[in-house]
């Protein structure tokens, strides 16, 4: 069964929406940073473990992930941001 990059990004995803999960129901500083710290270890062990098993493409989707999902949740929870208080009629 030949593995492929969209493998890789799928698994990544769900470990940052675990990790986003985490982090709406415990609203502590600190385990912000444990979440944030896990799911960025989650995904490095992730790839360095696909590379080991021989899928490289998958490996790639898994490293490939550990950027862009936190770059485009972060970039969707600012957008939003952004449309509620400019469509806001109080000030």
């Amino acid at each position: 069964m030949q593995q492929s990059v969209p493998l890789g990004m799928t698994q990544a995803l769900a470990i940052w929406i675990v990790a986003a999960a985490g982090l709406l129901l415990v609203p502590n500083p600190v385990a912000a940073g444990a979440f944030l710290g896990g799911a960025l270890l989650a995904c490095l062990i992730l790839g360095a473990w696909h590379r080991r098993s021989g899928r490289a493409d998958t490996s790639v989707g898994a490293y490939a992930g550990l950027i862009l999902w936190p770059v485009t949740l972060g970039l969707t929870l600012l957008l939003i941001n952004v449309a509620s208080t400019s469509t806001s009629s109080f000030e």
